[in-house]
């Protein structure tokens, strides 16, 4: 899968998740794909498009949004699916104290795509006991 590319082709990038309807295997057609793109530099993928590239050719940034802890950056691949990459830094996933937009993104659907560190699983463990 092109998003867990993220963690050996991007610098700096150290965990990707996937959230929401794919996360719960509950996406239909037209659902996008939510992920979220943890990394030591997140000013290195916010400022560049370069890395849209580790989705494929022809990657279009088509909205930019700000929530926060998280960066979102939109893409359409030229196949029509839509793919949200929020960018943070590896303190979105803190566990204390445990963030509660990050828990509630977590609740409503998340499974750790490349997690070479366990981040995203102590994170998930985390809300799961909470």
């Amino acid at each position: 899968m092109a998003a867990a590319r993220l963690t050996g082709t991007v610098p700096g990038v150290v965990a990707v998740g996937l959230a929401g309807s794919w996360a719960r295997g509950t996406a239909r057609p037209d659902s996008d794909v939510d992920l979220v793109a943890l990394t030591d530099r997140p000013e290195r993928l916010l400022g560049t498009h370069d890395w849209f590239a580790a989705f494929g050719p022809g990657a279009e940034l088509v909205r930019s949004a700000d929530f926060g802890a998280i960066q979102e950056r939109r893409l359409r691949l030229p196949d029509g699916l839509v793919v949200e990459v929020g960018v943070g830094s590896p303190s979105w996933a803190a566990t204390d104290p445990l963030d509660a937009g990050t828990a509630r993104v977590v609740r409503d659907g998340f499974v750790a795509l490349a997690d070479p560190a366990g981040l995203l699983a102590a994170l998930v463990a985390a809300v799961r006991s909470s």
